[in-house]
């Protein structure tokens, strides 16, 4: 008689095909004690509904059945984890509706390696021994697998793999490190905690899919996929999951929301590529996972030899992309309530809609800070934000109190920084204050310097001070910080604020044409900017272009219809220096009024 809870053996064997493409799995089931005829019935039914399914699915196929036991093999191990995983679970559960007497265990063995199919013979090698003796040395119910199998599926959505250790097999002369399979539901989940990074959005890469010429060519899609995070990886304004944790997920494997899931993240990137010797196309494709719709998609055809300039290309859909999660997030703040917007979506929907200076996303983008501010009164970040967010103010000429602006900006800063002394926002939204609104320049450049010391390639800390080198008229100091800015912020969805700094720059340094040159790339990408406008219109004029001048003076007064040079002069820092007034002076040049 069969014992209750008796055993099953499954091996689960896989073979590495020569080009390293494709792997083929072996799952060999052996029965112990099956002296029960009823019970081997119930066992061979489910091997044949196995059969029909994997000829169905064509996933894997059966190569030997042992009369007590089952072989399987499978081109990909995921597929071969995921029937170990499914066979057992399905046993489990038939187990709990059984009578007792026919009750019975499985245990499965799964190794990945190279078998050669020519003769049973053949398939008895030292990777189909491991398996099955894997298996044999698993405990009943449990899914033991090689580290081969572990190396391959690492990253894998649904396998998870606990270290067993060095396991001395028969008639295997060397341990074998082996580990346990399980369902990644089966174990809880261990999630990173995160300081202000939890504000930023997530984005995952997953490998492109690549056709060169008429096969795959993994070496082409790994070129083009690193590619595209590292580019990505240049934003401070997105957490990129790192390359090795998508390599193993196949697109279209899984469902999108068990994707982002396992990778806690909110966008995925996804894409194919066809490579031929005139041109490579690609095309990709964004998805917001929370809501599982493509945001945006778009493709781009390059010639072979271009990728050696990949910084460009990829700079540029990376630019792309970025700009499609910011205007995502946006379109979303302005269509839901505030209180059901994620961290992440409330923090660049507000530096988003901040740096449109429409007066009303403007104001929209004060009211979501507020609402991260109440939701982590202990995180320095959103705070920093909300107090750039009244130097804007300013700037914008919404507001012409500067002491009461710089006091509910200092008070933020001083939170955060109580918080973290060290915190590189912080110190930075400080000096921003102390420059634009209190004219400290001195205590401001000792702020950006600590925050440079800290983080020497945070982006905007360098362009404000190179902007404060600037308002002195040290204009060689202000172009090396400021055109580094632009250098480090390549991806920036408020670029255009980095260019119009440097265009302030290069004017102190009286290098016009540059100044103008970015001031009109600064216009390109944000029209509204006042700022910029004023050192367009000065440029031209010292340029010799005075109707030039003119005409954006026009544009200037449109949105601030009262401005002056004595209201210009009240809220410049460098109003003190000869670089101020010499600006002042070409204002009244072009008319505006004292």
């Amino acid at each position: 008689m069969l014992r209750p809870h008796a055993t099953i053996d499954a091996d689960v064997l896989s073979r590495s095909m020569s080009t390293v493409l494709f792997a083929d799995v072996v799952d060999s089931v052996r029965l112990v004690e099956a002296d029960e005829e009823r019970t081997i019935r119930r066992w061979l039914a489910f091997v044949d509904q196995i059969e029909t399914e994997l000829a169905r699915s064509g996933s894997g196929r059966i190569v030997k059945k042992i009369g007590d036991g089952l072989m399987m093999e499978f081109d990909d191990p995921s597929q071969a984890v995921r029937c170990a995983i499914d066979m057992r679970d399905r046993l489990n559960a038939g187990n709990a509706s059984w009578p007792e007497a026919d009750r019975f265990d499985i245990r499965i063995g799964l190794n990945m390696g190279d078998v050669l199919r020519s003769s049973d013979a053949d398939l008895y090698g030292r990777e189909v021994n491991i398996a099955a003796r894997l298996a044999a040395s698993a405990r009943p119910g449990e899914i033991a697998a090689s580290a081969n199998v572990r190396d391959a599926l690492a990253s894998d959505l649904v396998a998870e793999f606990e270290d067993i250790g060095p396991v001395h097999l028969k008639n295997v002369a060397d341990p074998v490190h082996a580990f346990s399979v399980g369902a990644k539901s089966d174990r809880p989940r261990i999630s990173a905690i995160l300081g202000d990074e939890q504000l930023l959005p997530t984005i995952a890469v997953l490998p492109v899919q690549v056709s060169f010429g008429d096969k795959d060519s993994l070496a082409w899609r790994d070129l083009v996929t690193e590619d595209l995070i590292v580019a990505l990886s240049r934003s401070d304004q997105l957490n990129v999951i790192s390359r090795l944790s998508t390599a193993g997920i196949v697109p279209g494997s899984a469902l999108l929301r068990d994707i982002g899931k396992a990778l806690s993240a909110d966008f995925i990137l996804s894409g194919s590529a066809v490579v031929s010797e005139a041109a490579i196309r690609l095309e990709l494709e964004l998805a917001s996972v929370q809501s599982g719709h493509v945001i945006w998609s778009d493709g781009i055809t390059v010639a072979p030899d271009a990728l050696l300039l990949k910084n460009a290309i990829f700079s540029e859909v990376a630019g792309r992309v970025h700009q499609a999660i910011l205007n995502s997030e946006v379109r979303r703040a302005l269509s839901h309530p505030v209180p059901t917007l994620k961290a992440y979506s409330l923090l660049t929907a507000a530096v988003g809609l901040m740096h449109r200076l429409s007066r009303h996303d403007f104001a929209l983008a004060g009211q979501l800070l507020d609402e991260l501010t109440e939701r982590f009164p202990e995180t320095p970040g959103p705070l920093a934000w909300k107090s750039r967010w009244h130097v804007l103010r300013v700037a914008q000429g919404w507001s012409d109190d500067l002491q009461m602006e710089g006091r509910q900006a200092l008070a933020l800063t001083g939170r955060a920084l109580d918080l973290d002394p060290t915190n590189t926002s912080a110190l930075i939204a400080e000096g921003f204050v102390r420059t634009n609104l209190l004219h400290q320049l001195d205590e401001a450049e000792e702020l950006y310097d600590s925050a440079l010391e800290h983080s020497p390639n945070e982006a905007t800390g360098r362009a404000l001070r190179g902007t404060l080198h600037a308002f002195r008229g040290d204009g060689d100091l202000a172009v090396r910080d400021c055109e580094r800015a632009l250098h480090l912020a390549p991806l920036d969805p408020n670029r255009f604020f980095f260019l119009a700094l440097a265009a302030g720059a290069c004017l102190s340094a009286r290098d016009y044409a540059r100044a103008l040159e970015l001031a009109k790339a600064s216009i390109r990408l944000n029209r509204s900017h006042t700022s910029t406008l004023r050192i367009k219109a000065v440029a031209e004029l010292n340029l010799g272009m005075p109707t030039q001048a003119r005409l954006t003076l026009g544009k200037l007064m449109k949105l601030q219809p009262g401005f002056t040079v004595s209201a210009w002069r009240r809220n410049a820092p460098s109003d003190a220096f000869p670089v101020g007034q010499a600006f002042a002076a070409a204002l009244r040049d072009l008319g505006v009024p004292e």
